[in-house]
């Protein structure tokens, strides 16, 4: 009949998770088919216990998913913000391109200005001279929004 149980089994298993056998202990592994297979398996099981994993800190691990978390949400509410910046980016190189290629507009609508009564008086360059600053103003504050910040 086969035994399922040895008296020193609980010894070679101590033995064996610390320093190894003792020769009393090796003899009783080499006669004892129970304790054999023990000192077999643990010998087996030996190097993958030396390669066991360490891992990070759990409070390191939950920084970094709130940090992740917070990094998409930012990125989720300025995803319009972006969308706007490039829209009037291109505007702007479009107004401005208009305005270098077809220059012969922008004499036509000066012409234009200067024929009217309105512009002669003082009332009427003020007018004028208060339009350019407020469209130099628009246009240098779409600049600054539009420019990409770093």
């Amino acid at each position: 009949m086969n035994r399922l149980y040895c008296e020193k089994e609980a010894e070679i298993i101590a033995a064996l998770r610390s320093s190894g056998l003792s020769p009393e202990l090796e003899k009783h592994a080499g006669a004892c088919d129970i304790c054999s297979r023990l000192a077999a398996v643990s010998k087996f099981l030996r190097p993958l216990e030396e390669v066991r994993p360490v891992l990070p800190d759990s409070d390191f691990l939950w920084w970094k998913a709130q940090l992740a978390s917070r990094q998409l949400a930012v990125e989720r509410a300025t995803r319009s913000i972006v969308l706007v910046r490039k829209v009037a980016c291109c505007g702007f190189v479009a107004a401005a391109l208009w305005l270098l290629l077809s220059s012969e507009h922008v004499s036509v609508v000066l012409a234009a200005m200067s024929k009217r009564e309105i512009w002669s008086s003082a009332l009427g360059q003020s007018a004028l001279l208060m339009a350019v600053g407020a469209l130099a103003f628009t246009l240098l504050g779409s600049f600054y929004f539009a420019r990409l910040e770093k």
